[in-house]
């Protein structure tokens, strides 16, 4: 069999066991596609780069418990002209949706991207993991959201040289009044004025290009639309 086919063929049948959690394997799927689908749910032009679990700072969203800790977002993209960031949350399961979890999202929505990234400056300053932080404060900083001092990544790598925290202070947050909407992606679209894109409208998308991923995806899509555990073994 395929390598490929193989890989879904394992994805179709272990998302129905108990502790499997196949959005965290089939992420990367989505991910090949998701920029154009939210173009064409938006009519919004988007920058190639999407970040994902974007780290929000908790305490953004609940102030009464200070904390460098964070939640994250599963992916975020963004406008072109800089105006939107759209958080995308992946569910594939329609009973893993929380109300925390909205909850946080909608407060995201209403305090704007700016304070994201000075939260996301602040948890730099708070952790020990410099170098894979770096790689987000780098992305950031190619979309325009922040600064970073020019001799940063000689005081990193290949390893953290003396100095570097005062750089890491330096860091400058780019003033932005872009906007956050979130987007839910999960397999059956719900009601209300959220944004929701389901597994059959994805799969419409994928459908239109005809090679091996695609087909094999848009397939499985269609298959993840049933709730994870109501069909028989081997059927």
């Amino acid at each position: 069999m395929d390598p490929l086919e193989t890989a879904f063929q394992h994805l179709d049948q272990w998302r129905h066991l108990p502790s499997y959690q196949l959005e965290r394997r089939a992420d990367v799927f989505f991910s090949v596609y998701l920029k154009d689908v939210v173009e064409e749910l938006t009519g919004v032009a988007l920058c190639d780069e999407i970040i994902p679990e974007l780290p929000i700072k908790r305490d953004l969203i609940w102030p009464e418990l200070p904390t460098s800790k964070s939640v994250k977002v599963d992916y975020a993209l963004f406008a072109r002209d800089r105006s939107r960031v759209f958080f995308v949350e992946l569910k594939t399961d329609a009973g893993s949706r929380r109300d925390a979890q909205d909850d946080y999202l909608a407060k995201a929505k209403d305090i704007g991207f700016e304070p994201i990234v000075r939260g996301v400056r602040d948890i730099v300053l708070a952790t020990s993991a410099h170098q894979k932080y770096h790689h987000l404060t780098a992305a950031l900083a190619r979309l325009g959201y922040l600064r970073l001092p020019a001799d940063l990544e000689a005081h990193l790598y290949p390893t953290a040289q003396p100095g570097l925290r005062a750089l890491l202070e330096a860091i400058e947050v780019e003033p932005t009044a872009a906007a956050v909407e979130v987007i839910y992606l999960q397999p059956e679209a719900t009601g209300g004025d959220e944004l929701c894109v389901d597994f059959a409208r994805f799969a419409e998308h994928v459908e239109k290009k005809d090679d091996a991923l695609s087909r094999m995806f848009a397939r499985a899509l269609r298959e993840w639309r049933a709730v994870a555990g109501s069909r028989a073994p081997g059927r």
